[in-house]
């Protein structure tokens, strides 16, 4: 299994070449987060799916994750959670994500289990300020397969870490 470390300080989250999509198939919102939370499940991330689908479904509907810039990053810390991930995936269409009204092309979910204890939100942040980067949206929409994805992130991570001030955790 090919995987590169988003914290190496804890090796808790990853990306993981079969939770990377560089063609996302449902043209709505919630068949995308499905296939995203489809593929924690089948790498047993995530024990329950649909009270996963439900606990991101809800999140949404309370407070929107678009990031602007045709990036979204649905995330939830819940009890259906075994183990941190994260699950990337591209839609070169675009995806509308009320209520926001520029499409959604870029799509990463993070899993984290209710009670690990882990630097959830510095994750957050840290793909938030990863995704603000014009040219890091655009080399992933040029990626065309998980290997591709998954080699673009981690050259990105790296140049994250080594740049990472103290209050960074990439």
């Amino acid at each position: 299994m090919t995987q590169t470390t988003i914290l190496p300080e804890e090796d808790v989250f990853h990306f993981d070449v079969s939770l990377l999509v560089p063609d996302l198939q449902s043209q709505d919102r919630m068949g995308a987060i499905k296939e995203l939370v489809d593929r924690l499940y089948g790498r047993r991330k995530v024990v329950d799916s649909l009270k996963f689908l439900q606990t991101i479904l809800d999140r949404e509907d309370q407070m929107s994750t678009v990031l602007g810039r045709g990036v979204a990053l649905p995330h939830a810390r819940c009890r259906s959670v075994a183990q941190p991930g994260v699950a990337l995936g591209i839609s070169q269409t675009g995806i509308a994500f009320p209520p926001d009204a520029e499409p959604v092309h870029v799509i990463c979910m993070v899993a984290v289990p209710d009670m690990a204890p882990v630097p959830y939100l510095s994750v957050l942040s840290n793909l938030a300020l990863l995704f603000k980067k014009s040219d890091v949206r655009a080399g992933l929409m040029a990626c065309d397969t998980s290997m591709s994805m998954y080699q673009f992130m981690t050259k990105h991570l790296a140049q994250i870490r080594n740049m990472s001030a103290p209050h960074s955790v990439l």
